[in-house]
């Protein structure tokens, strides 16, 4: 990975799913720093930016996002307890993992990799399918077709349930309460335009309709990338970012 770049991967609000097929990285969030060796890696959900560094040889990954809602019935896990944080695959998912990896290592192409990959996804979701919730679907669904701007208010209205229940639901599925979940649609909606090229100065009139003022703004994207949205836009390089996010 490149040394002259930022590497900094913010948050989507999608756990991960991260095949690390040769070389080890190195990922640091709030001053912490985390190697992860080859392997398969789960990605809690996030709420600050993660820095990536790598050795200076060839570096593979395959990363996959799962939807907010859907790493829980996949593993089972409360996702709280993932929250950014990185678990290695096979203390997830016992001997599934380690044979998952020991196949993977076996395979020529990415293309056979990833096609793999998703067939033992598509087991585990078989195997429990029965942890879907509509609830959680229908809120995740909403607050991210409203960038956010859907009130937690409106989620108790709409759906009839207390704020107390829909914060542990999300807690359990998500990892995060629906008021983080909504922050983080919020940034990335003024994130994606910076990754599409257009200056925040341009976008001061939109900033209005998602935070309550220019303060509020600059204090939730500091969170999410630790930089201030003018020193980010200036200084800081990350065509890495660039590139996870559009592809």
């Amino acid at each position: 990975m490149p040394q002259n770049d930022t590497n900094l991967a913010v948050p989507n609000g999608c756990p991960k799913l991260i095949i690390l097929c040769e070389n080890s990285l190195e990922t640091t969030a709030n001053g912490q720093a985390t190697i992860s060796h080859e392997g398969l890696h789960l990605v809690g959900n996030r709420d600050v930016a993660v820095s990536l560094r790598s050795t200076q040889r060839k570096t593979s990954i395959i990363g996959i996002d799962f939807s907010p809602t859907g790493a829980f019935p996949m593993f089972g896990i409360p996702m709280h307890k993932t929250a950014n944080s990185v678990f290695q695959w096979d203390s997830v998912v016992g001997s599934l993992g380690r044979e998952t990896w020991d196949t993977i290592q076996n395979l020529a192409s990415t293309a056979q990799r990833v096609a793999f990959i998703q067939t033992q996804l598509d087991r585990l979701l078989d195997k429990n399918n029965s942890r879907n919730n509509r609830l959680i679907d229908f809120c995740v669904k909403n607050l991210e077709q409203t960038n956010g701007r859907m009130s937690i208010r409106e989620l108790v209205q709409q759906t009839g349930y207390t704020r107390r229940y829909l914060d542990l639901l999300f807690k359990q599925y998500v990892g995060f309460s629906p008021k983080v979940l909504a922050g983080i649609f919020r940034f990335q909606k003024f994130y994606r335009k910076w990754a599409e090229g257009q200056p925040f100065d341009i976008l001061k009139e939109e900033i209005y309709d998602y935070y309550y003022d220019q303060s509020h703004f600059t204090k939730e994207f500091k969170r999410m990338t630790g930089y201030s949205p003018q020193r980010f836009s200036l200084k800081v390089a990350n065509e890495f970012g660039r590139r996870l996010l559009l592809g």
